[in-house]
């Protein structure tokens, strides 16, 4: 470069400074361009102007001005300075922490630069180097604030909270008019759960500026999470006051709102936040929440399919979208989603209890428990996975091993619902005579926790507490314990008259309970002016007989309603509900025999059949469910534990077993050496007729619990129903609803193979009519 060429740079720089000093950038930057046009690699130059750029906010500028005059002089410490904070600004943390090396290497006593070797290192997530950086800028400038707020960053990344608070504490009262140490203590405070002292530290910053939205959003945050929510939702005004378009603040709080049950204004909230930052990830999550908590899955399920659609990494959306589709009945896809959240992230405590709970309904035990315990093993506070993993064992019948998870559960939460109604079923099935009181507390802590409502109207109608019970069993649907509620556009009927009304009554549940609730069905239609009943489609022509007064009409499948439901009647009610209005006292009960009659032809049918054929008593057998869950399991007993009863002469067992058992017959009948007959092209599942004729002409019917003992007993026929005491007993030692119904249960210390003797001593005492069969002419039946 010539002299003189540097005699103009030079004069040149003098002025620039000059302006640069008096505050003149725009004069300054025309004076370091010319330089450098001069000049390429002019280091001072560069350097200035760099800063200048910086300043205005051209970081990719400045940070190759700063390379520039890195480059043109290694030896200049504030040139490697600078360039390693433009690096860090960037994110370029690596490169940052060489710059900030040879800096320090250049000026060891510079704080400046240990202060950038210190947050370039703790960038990198190497606490130690980033801790002595720090501490020695500390050393060199003890009364200056910033390196103390970095030394207390590092100390939080080593885990030594209290050191890292301390330091906080004391660069705030170096400093007590510097708004970030004030925030950074906050952040602290908060970030370690302090949140009283973190709402002090923030009110503190606030003091010194009014304006900062985000001190207002994270105050708001820290006010929540200490219940406070008046406060919380003051805060999120205050940074919204401030900054209209602040979504944190908008969306915590919907947030805020979602949580106190306020979910039509939290989805205002979410929406108005997507408005003005359509991808915005966690308002996109959370109005899905907002959408599922309202009932509208299937756009929750939109919203989360969105979510992903911005990025598929996010594990929450998956979990929630496995929880709307649940909702919806889709749960292959469901879990599909709880998988893909959980390869996201393996710990994601949510994702393994849905996940396991699935397994759970699903009776895939093998599956279920294993997600449960790696998820409680991941996270051992989290209270609600212990519960889920309770909830599996009871249904595993573990019921040791489930009270004691809840246990633990409970110690953690001692008022949540769930491990609470969990415990209380546990003791239920266990026998132990208090177990209610643990569905108290569970309503105690939710109200409105349907499955402990329900589980608490069992334990009261099972002890006769027919008022309460009723009322807390009106949980049923909440609790999954019926089919889905449908809506109408007529109200439910609650009591009022029902003189010239019309009253439509509609199924809920199995066909078993359809043919116990249709005991009330002759109430409702003497008081109401008409009535039509809803019912399964095979029962149409039995309940039509039986009831003539009233409209019987089939089920029409439901798939796809998403509207209330319009029915010429003036009110309407679940089967089930008809108890709670028509039998709310024992002696409501009517002594009537029966209330379903079979076809007269097709009874006659087969009074000729069976006459004509056998001889002796005949009873109809049944041994299982078509639902035959493990919980339910210990309730049935196979055929080979019949014996006793196959060994009672004079007997002739006629089968009524509805699913597919030719097998079973086959062996019992070669081990015991008894017949069990039956008829070929006879449909016990399906043919309610023919199987109604069937039972109307048998002397006794021998069942668990199950649709044959259900209408058994509404045809008045004398029916031995053997197995564990449940709600229907109403508090009483038989079943009220069923007048030819005779219960057997286990004694203590009994099992139902005990059941099976005592069935069979009774049978041998029954007296048999010598003369009936000289009157039905001798029977000999074949198959």
């Amino acid at each position: 470069m010539s002299g003189n060429v540097t005699r103009q740079t030079d004069s040149l720089l003098r002025l620039a400074v000059q302006h640069h000093n008096a505050g003149q950038t725009e004069r300054a930057e025309r004076f370091y361009r010319e330089i450098l046009r001069l000049d390429p690699q002019h280091c001072d130059a560069a350097h200035l102007l760099g800063h200048i750029v910086y300043q205005d906010g051209r970081r990719k500028a400045a940070t190759a001005l700063f390379v520039t005059a890195a480059r043109g002089n290694a030896t200049v410490g504030s040139y490697h300075l600078a360039l390693g904070q433009a690096l860090l600004d960037e994110g370029r943390a690596g490169p940052a922490l060489a710059a900030a090396r040879r800096a320090v290497a250049l000026s060891p006593d510079d704080a400046d630069a240990l202060c950038l070797l210190g947050a370039a290192a703790g960038r990198l997530g190497k606490p130690v180097p980033a801790f002595r950086a720090f501490n020695a800028a500390v050393r060199l400038v003890p009364d200056a604030p910033e390196p103390r707020l970095g030394l207390g960053g590092a100390l939080e990344d080593l885990r030594r909270i209290d050191a890292a608070i301390g330091c906080y504490r004391l660069a705030v009262r170096l400093r007590p008019e510097d708004v970030g140490g004030w925030i950074a203590l906050a952040n602290a405070l908060r970030r370690w759960s302090r949140p009283a002292e973190a709402v002090a530290a923030y009110q503190e910053a606030l003091k010194r500026n009014v304006t900062n939205a985000s001190v207002w959003t994270n105050l708001g945050a820290t006010w929540q999470s200490l219940g406070q929510h008046g406060h919380a939702r003051e805060s999120y005004n205050g940074a919204l006051r401030y900054q209209p378009d602040n979504v944190e603040a908008r969306n915590n709080l919907g947030l805020l709102l979602h949580a106190q049950g306020r979910h039509a204004d939290a989805r205002a909230c979410f929406a108005a936040v997507l408005a003005v930052t359509p991808h915005y990830l966690p308002a996109l999550v959370n109005l899905g929440l907002a959408e599922a908590a309202l009932g509208r899955f299937d756009r929750a399920v939109a919203l989360y399919r969105r979510a992903l659609g911005v990025d598929r990494r996010q594990a929450e959306a998956w979990n929630n979208l496995g929880n709307a589709l649940k909702a919806t009945g889709r749960r292959d896809e469901a879990a599909a989603c709880w998988k893909r959240a959980l390869a996201l992230n393996p710990g994601f405590a949510d994702a393994l209890g849905n996940l396991g709970a699935e397994f759970r309904d699903r009776e895939q035990f093998a599956q279920a428990v294993p997600h449960l315990r790696r998820g409680v093993r991941l996270m051992p506070g989290h209270a609600p996975l212990r519960a889920v993993l309770a909830y599996t064992l009871s249904g595993e019948c573990r019921f040791l091993e489930a009270a004691r998870a809840c246990r633990q559960a409970l110690a953690l939460e001692p008022a949540l619902a769930d491990p609470l109604c969990t415990l209380g079923l546990v003791e239920q099935r266990i026998g132990m005579p208090n177990a209610r009181r643990w569905f108290d507390r569970a309503v105690a802590a939710v109200p409105n926790h349907a499955l402990a409502r329900f589980n608490r109207g069992l334990v009261a109608l099972e002890q006769g507490a027919l008022t309460t019970g009723w009322a807390d069993y009106a949980s049923r649907f909440q609790a999954g314990r019926a089919r889905p509620s449908r809506r109408f556009t007529i109200p439910e009927w609650r009591g009022e008259p029902l003189d010239g009304k019309r009253l439509f009554v509609w199924r809920e549940q199995g066909v078993g309970d359809e043919f116990l609730f249709a005991s009330c069905y002759a109430d409702a239609i003497r008081l109401a002016g008409a009535v039509v009943i809803e019912c399964e489609r095979r029962l149409v022509p039995l309940f039509t007989r039986s009831f003539p007064r009233a409209l019987v009409r089939a089920e029409q499948p439901l798939t796809g309603l998403t509207e209330a439901e319009t029915v010429d009647c003036d009110y309407h009610i679940p089967a089930g509900s008809l108890p709670r209005l028509l039998r709310d006292r024992l002696g409501q009960f009517p002594a009537r025999s029966s209330w379903l009659f079979p076809d007269g032809t097709l009874a006659a049918d087969w009074r000729e059949r069976l006459d004509s054929e056998q001889t002796g008593l005949l009873v109809g057998i049944s041994w299982r469910s078509q639902m035959m869950t493990q919980e339910r399991q210990s309730s049935y007993l196979p055929l080979d534990a019949w014996g006793p009863v196959f060994a009672v002469p004079g007997v002739t067992f006629v089968n009524l077993q509805y699913d597919e058992c030719r097998a079973e017959i086959a062996q019992a009948e070669a081990r015991f050496g008894c017949p069990i007959y039956g008829w070929t092209g006879l449909d016990l599942r399906d043919d309610f007729e023919e199987t109604a004729a069937l039972i109307s002409n048998l002397d006794l019917v021998i069942a668990p619990a199950n649709s044959v003992a259900e209408l058994s007993g509404a045809l008045g026929v004398p029916v031995w129903r053997f197995g564990h005491r449940d709600w229907t007993h109403l508090g009483t030692g038989g079943r009220p609803w069923y007048p030819s119904m005779r219960v057997f249960q286990p004694l203590a210390g009994q099992g139902l193979d005990d059941v099976m003797a005592r069935i069979a001593g009774e049978l041998r005492r029954l007296p048999r009519v010598d003369g009936k069969a000289e009157k039905r002419g001798g029977r000999k039946r074949g198959r």
